[in-house]
């Protein structure tokens, strides 16, 4: 007896069964990803009501108050640091951000610039344009993969008091002042030290070569001169006083652009590759100068591949022993991947290289 029911089998059928297999395959990874997007979505949602929060909080601190820790949800918390850690979000409070009040405590002393308190996120999103460039310039590979994420995890860090910072990258004529004194040495317990530079090295031209205690000596130097408490910045503090409200990966931009900074094929107002004098390239939103390229600027802390992600207070991460300590802000020397807000480095403390720099920061208060 004939039958006119066709074989399952055959290849027309296969290629069927195959396609409808493909497409549910297909399908499930577009639902996934549409759920992906749709949590992404409601974490930023939370992220944001945070950083609002974090602006109220901002706004209902008095100019001289102690700025309270962040009073969030676990969820906000959560929803902040996850959302921060691809996509850029915005700096609570970038819109009050404005230049700082100009001082300085002696005639000898470097001008000052008062940084408000604030909250901030510290550190670049995984996906920054120039985040991994040292992974495919500098060997071995496996050597650099345990600085790939030194820039992260990008965290809220408080910075509860105002400070004032630096102005400008203390210069050589005031390093020279203050080894002709002759309290430096008692003061500081270190004999004068006068750099060996190229000829017509400029006054106003950034100290260097220096090494960490050098800057440390200075800071002491001006703290008994002046009854006030002067010190290195901490790694947040710098980044806080160098992104001045901005999230790119310049305080201007995402671009390094043209005369913003001195680092390599930057600037047409100093082109040399050489440390320019002080102040030529425009100022950040809080009026400081040349936090990016021209000297890399010690601060305080212990140099680690990463940035602690519990530690909220800005404060400095230090050990007993520290060989090496951390750099910020990019050099005459460096690419301008290497002058980013969130670029970290750290030579060992006692290095001596040209193009390291310091300012420093005076305690308000």
């Amino acid at each position: 007896m004939s039958s006119d029911k066709r074989p399952t089998n055959s290849f027309p059928g296969r290629v069927a069964r195959w396609m409808f297999g493909l497409f549910r395959i297909m399908l499930s990874g577009v639902l996934v990803v549409f759920v992906m997007l749709i949590g992404l979505f409601l974490l930023a949602v939370a992220a944001n009501t945070a950083l609002r929060d974090l602006e109220f909080t901002m706004r209902a601190t008095e100019e001289h108050e102690r700025l309270p820790e962040p009073d969030l949800s676990r969820l906000q918390q959560a929803a902040l640091f996850v959302t921060a850690q691809v996509l850029p979000l915005r700096q609570p409070g970038y819109h009050l951000v404005t230049p700082g009040r100009v001082f300085r405590d002696c005639a000898e002393c470097p001008e000052l610039v008062e940084v408000p308190a604030g909250y901030f996120l510290l550190g670049s999103p995984i996906f920054e344009k120039g985040r991994y460039a040292h992974l495919f310039i500098y060997r071995p590979l496996r050597t650099q993969l345990k600085h790939a994420n030194r820039e992260g995890p990008r965290r809220l860090v408080r910075i509860p008091r105002p400070l004032a910072f630096s102005r400008y990258e203390i210069t050589y004529g005031q390093w020279k002042q203050a080894q002709e004194d002759p309290d430096w040495l008692a003061i500081t317990g270190r004999e004068p030290y006068f750099p060996e530079l190229e000829a017509g090295y400029r006054d106003d031209q950034p100290m260097t070569p220096t090494e960490w205690s050098d800057a440390k000596a200075y800071a002491a130097y001006l703290s008994a001169k002046t009854g006030q408490t002067y010190r290195l910045p901490t790694d947040a503090e710098w980044e806080y006083a160098a992104r001045a409200g901005s999230v790119t990966r310049f305080p201007w931009g995402n671009e390094v652009g043209k005369d913003n900074a001195v680092c390599i094929n930057c600037s047409s107002i100093w082109p040399e590759r050489t440390m320019a004098p002080v102040g030529l390239h425009p100022p950040n939103d809080f009026g400081l100068y040349d936090m990016h390229g021209n000297g890399f600027e010690w601060v305080e802390d212990c140099y680690e591949s990463y940035h602690d992600p519990v530690k909220a207070d800005g404060s400095a991460y230090v050990q007993d022993e520290c060989e090496f300590r951390a750099m910020r802000g990019g050099g005459a020397y460096s690419q301008d991947w290497q002058s980013r807000s969130g670029f970290r480095v750290g030579p060992h403390h006692y290095n001596r290289g040209y193009g390291h720099a310091f300012r420093l920061v005076r305690e308000m208060g």
